[in-house]
């Protein structure tokens, strides 16, 4: 592999936490590196392509079942379609880089590379750089940078934590200069994420650093991963009732009810399922009708803020099951690489990210692709440290790795 090649992969990693909306070009950052990383893949098909996860495949109907129900049902065809091109790009990333990763030490400068960027953008509004605040009606100001939506910057710098924390704390080799360097880049990425005022990022936080304390192979691991969380946790949890914004926005949640119009959404949403469950409204054609159902005046469209809802009011039972079996063996595959050198960490930050598309629905951010990259990659680790006589027989991967051309397994690798 060779080093442009990784490096290409690096940036595009390094630029996720680096959104900018407000910028003058007609790319976003991330779809513009992740440009530069496919085409460096280029010259490397086979490193890069020469295998297909069972995953993949899946992904694959999902987005031919996306063009078949954005031609039925396109009033927003143009839309859509750049839409899809995101999306198709985040799928070749999640083929490229899970392949690149199956090689560990390039998956560890993938998640070091992932934390130190997300270090610089949590550093950003705290050091007066590109800071964006919006005051809410509860009280306080939400926090972002570059102009990003608080919500989106908030499930980033939440994996960005999750990360750390798996790297610095749950990895066997530990130096006390390197525990002191976490727990400060630990308590930074907490407070950005805390200042964002998300209630889904803070869940998905909190979430992530559950799966280390519940999701371990051992008993030791569990204590010491469970001692961790609670540290993780109590600062957490004491810098949310602290912070004005946080504790009146969750008092908001449990007192009225209030979830920034989801409790709207969500209703108007399962109908518009229930209306037409094969194939759904068509891509971004779900979200204007959306916005005429719940009677939104200010926008022509709304988000579904549910990846769910999101899918089957968009491509319908025939686009989510295709969509929600991908994920499941990314699942699957970070449930069984939990003996792997990266220990529970591919899991954590599986939920993470799941956690925050149950409040939002970012399909074409390219941390959900790069997260199913790692997951895939991560199976392949814990067959190499695997005792040679705790498997009799071959050893095989859960999620099997086919060549181009060659026929899919009828189990689709579970």
């Amino acid at each position: 592999m060779t080093v442009l090649l990784q490096a290409g992969l690096l940036l595009l990693i390094a630029s996720i936490p680096f959104e900018y909306p407000e910028r003058t070009i007609p790319l976003e950052i991330p779809t513009l590196t992740g440009a530069i990383f496919l085409l460096l893949t280029l010259f490397h098909p086979r490193r890069c392509y020469g295998q297909i996860p069972a995953a993949v495949l899946w992904f694959g109907v999902y987005l031919l079942v996306y063009l078949g129900a954005m031609l039925s049902g396109g009033e927003h065809a143009g839309e859509a379609l750049a839409e899809f091109i995101v999306v198709f790009q985040g799928m070749l990333v999640l083929l490229a880089a899970g392949n690149m990763m199956v090689d560990e030490p390039t998956a560890t400068r993938a998640l070091l590379t992932f934390i130190a960027a997300c270090s610089v953008r949590a550093s950003l509004p705290f050091l007066g750089f590109a800071r964006t605040s919006n005051a809410v009606w509860t009280g306080g100001e939400r926090v972002s940078a570059l102009g990003q939506n608080a919500n989106s910057a908030a499930m980033i710098l939440a994996a960005g934590m999750v990360a750390l924390i798996g790297v610095a704390y749950g990895r066997p080799r530990k130096t006390l200069g390197g525990l002191l360097v976490a727990a400060a880049l630990g308590v930074l990425l907490g407070f950005a994420v805390l200042e964002t005022g998300s209630r889904g990022g803070l869940l998905a936080l909190v979430g992530g650093v559950l799966v280390f304390a519940l999701a371990a192979d051992s008993l030791r691991a569990r204590f010491r991963n469970g001692l961790i969380a609670l540290i993780a946790l109590s600062v957490l949890i004491t810098g949310a009732l602290h912070l004005p914004l946080m504790k009146n926005r969750w008092e908001d949640s449990v007192r009225n009810g209030n979830l920034a119009g989801r409790e709207q959404l969500y209703p108007a949403l399962w109908t518009m399922f229930q209306e037409k469950p094969a194939l759904g409204w068509g891509p971004v054609t779900n979200t204007y009708e959306l916005a005429s159902r719940i009677g939104e005046r200010a926008l022509p469209s709304r988000a579904a803020h549910n990846i769910i809802l999101e899918l089957l009011t968009a491509t319908g039972i025939a686009g989510a099951i295709p969509f929600l079996m991908g994920g499941w063996i990314c699942a699957l595959n970070a449930w069984r690489a939990r003996r792997g050198p990266h220990g529970v960490l591919p899991l954590a930050l599986f939920c993470s990210v799941l956690i925050s598309n149950m409040s939002g629905d970012w399909i074409a951010s390219k941390l959900i692709w790069v997260t199913l990259a790692y997951t895939l990659a991560s199976r392949e680790w814990n067959v190499a440290v695997l005792p040679v006589a705790a498997e009799p027989g071959p050893i095989r991967s859960a999620a099997p790795l086919w060549p181009l051309g060659a026929a899919a397994s009828p189990r689709g690798g579970l």
